[in-house]
């Protein structure tokens, strides 16, 4: 009686690049990614509006850079503070640093830029050069 040999080894080497994949795919859908805010960018015409969802972080806890064509958002979301004799049964915000950069589709003028903090969204006003 002759026996079948199946390739093994190969086999094994197959399910670990799954196993690799699948890895790789839970640690981008993971980690920074959740605190990473979502923003818009609208073209005005003469200037660029760039609207950043930052729900619960202070002014203080934000800073922006222009740096040639790319927008810089970076910030503290901290996280609660519960009073004493209260916990926290479930979270679903997350806390942390984060940091977002934006390239632009043209030259802005930085002095003239504003940013506004408004309901939970940051708006920059980017004029365009």
């Amino acid at each position: 009686m002759e026996l079948d040999k199946y390739g093994t080894a190969g086999d094994i080497q197959e399910l670990l690049a799954i196993r690799d994949r699948i890895d790789t795919l839970l640690d981008s859908q993971t980690g920074d990614e959740a605190l990473t805010p979502r923003a818009d960018l609208l073209d005005a015409g003469d200037a660029y509006h760039l609207i950043v969802e930052v729900p619960g972080v202070p002014q203080e806890n934000l800073e922006i850079a222009l740096q040639d064509r790319e927008v810089i958002i970076a910030g503290i979301r901290e996280p609660l503070d519960g009073d004493e004799g209260v916990k926290l049964l479930f979270g679903e915000r997350p806390s942390g640093h984060f940091q977002r950069t934006l390239t632009l589709p043209g030259e802005v003028d930085r002095i003239e830029a504003t940013a506004h903090l408004r309901d939970g969204l940051l708006i920059l006003t980017l004029p365009k050069i």
